[in-house]
């Protein structure tokens, strides 16, 4: 039985070996060594349908003439050569292995919290789900040996984008839909759910939760990466969710207006959210405006730089203040009134005046 395992296992072994030393059809021959300078003449992953596209977690094999001075230059040490992309080191990625006679180094293309700027810069602000990048080696961080080699580096897998776009379309159609249908974002107590007035808070709570989600699946499917949140993302969260609860127990503590009456109908998302019963308020202009700004610096960030972004200790103030003022103002907001829309109120009768006695 054992002897079995074992054969099995050999197997196994030898089968990955040789897969690994597959080279494509169009790679060129090995130029012999003449002890001259090392120079990179090609580079190719693994993939039979595609062996000059390699991503993150995939297998990279580079060919070096003169790999011998090369490998003298890092004391016979095939871990210390140095994978060079777009002229950048990336210090963190060591040789999986060395083939000294076929001048063939492998990397396995690892991302590391050393190499988070150089990985950053290659798969930030995505044009497509390639781009093609150089690649060299050297011994060390500081300069690279010339090369003439180069693939294309898969940015964003396209099975998976193309199911998360699906996905996520459909995921923003059916929350517009619940938005526009139901009590999702709105508030109030009229009869019928569509049509209660939209609610500030409550939009811009489902807006940072639906913004933060979207970001968190498509950076992962990029990087690969969990860890993405930042504390200045679950502040805005916070601010958020605070602000929808302080909005609701305001208005917990109010007579809600009648849907016959300013502010018991919706007139829109727009007006609906920027007005009070009184009309369209400025504290309400202020806190859904920065709302929006954020959001964009917020999108832009994620897409070019791959990270959510960290936003100073100002920002989350100035939008603590816009939701603080705007809790602040709903206090006092005008609430249902006995008053039907486009009636007057009389005007009160004068108290008769007394005839002095004769």
């Amino acid at each position: 039985m054992r002897s079995t395992i074992v054969a099995v296992l050999s197997l196994f072994m030898a089968t990955a070996v040789l897969a690994q030393q597959w080279e494509p059809a169009d790679a060129p021959k090995d130029l012999p060594d003449n002890g001259g300078p090392p120079y990179v003449t090609y580079a190719h992953s693994y993939f039979k349908e595609a062996p000059h596209v390699a991503g993150l977690d995939d297998r990279l094999s580079i060919h070096v003439q003169n790999f011998k001075t090369l490998l003298k230059n890092v004391n016979g040490n095939c871990q210390g050569i140095i994978l060079f992309l777009d002229g950048m080191p990336i210090k963190g990625d060591k040789p999986e292995s060395c083939d000294t006679e076929a001048g063939h180094v492998r990397f396995r293309l690892l991302r590391t919290k050393d190499d988070e700027d150089a990985w950053h810069t290659l798969l930030g602000s995505p044009k497509g789900y390639t781009h093609n990048i150089s690649v060299s080696v050297g011994s060390d961080a500081h300069v690279s040996v010339s090369s003439s080699a180069t693939f294309d580096l898969e940015v964003i897998p396209r099975p998976q984008f193309l199911a998360f776009l699906a996905l996520f379309t459909l995921s923003l159609a059916i929350f517009i839909h619940l938005c526009r249908k139901t009590s999702l974002v709105r508030s109030g107590t009229h009869p019928v759910p569509n049509e209660r007035p939209y609610s500030l808070s409550l939009f811009q709570m489902s807006f940072w939760f639906f913004l933060v989600i979207a970001a968190y699946v498509f950076m992962w499917l990029i990087t690969d990466e969990l860890d993405t949140i930042t504390d200045s993302v679950l502040g805005l969260i916070g601010i958020g969710a605070a602000t929808a609860l302080g909005a609701a127990l305001i208005d917990k503590n109010k007579t809600a207006p009648k849907p016959d009456e300013p502010g018991g109908t919706s007139k829109g998302f727009l007006n609906d959210v920027m007005s009070d019963p009184t009309g369209v308020s400025l504290h309400r202009f202020q806190m859904f405006v920065w709302t929006l700004v954020l959001g964009v610096i917020f999108i832009g960030s994620v897409y070019k730089n791959l990270e959510m972004p960290e936003f100073s200790a100002t920002l989350l103030g100035l939008m603590g203040i816009s939701s603080g003022t705007y809790l602040g103002f709903k206090v006092p907001e005008k609430q249902g009134s006995d008053t039907p829309p486009g009636a007057t109120t009389p005007s009160p009768e004068p108290e008769p005046k007394e005839t002095p006695a004769t």
